[in-house]
């Protein structure tokens, strides 16, 4: 879709009052507020609460269950990448070690 310029118009701009196209123009607004409440742009959404009723057990509970999902995953993919010979033990073992050290340090320089 093509916008045409006022000069591209078919319309002789003599017709209008000031020979612009109007649709640009946009006036201040000098009347009344005619909106009720106040003004809501700009404001964060507020915090769902809606599983309030929720308890901290089952929320443990569900969070246990998507730790141990995840800790099944890696362990199948560290042993599928061992079987087929893309990764020995000790490199695997290395890198945890490595990567052991660098989330205490990373623990350290937080505190």
């Amino acid at each position: 879709m093509t916008f045409k310029r006022s000069s591209d118009l078919d319309v002789p701009t003599g017709n209008r009052r000031s020979g612009m196209n109007r649709r640009w123009i946009k006036a201040p607004y000098q009347g009344v507020e005619r909106r009720s409440g106040k003004d809501r742009r700009g404001e964060s959404p507020p915090l769902e609460t809606s599983k309030s009723d929720v308890s901290v057990a089952e929320r443990t509970e569900s969070l246990e269950k998507l730790l141990f999902s995840t800790t099944v995953r890696l362990e199948a993919l560290a042993r599928l990448l061992v079987e087929k010979g893309l990764l020995s033990h000790k490199e695997l073992s290395e890198m945890l070690q490595t990567l052991h050290i660098e989330y205490q340090h990373q623990q350290i320089a937080k505190n």
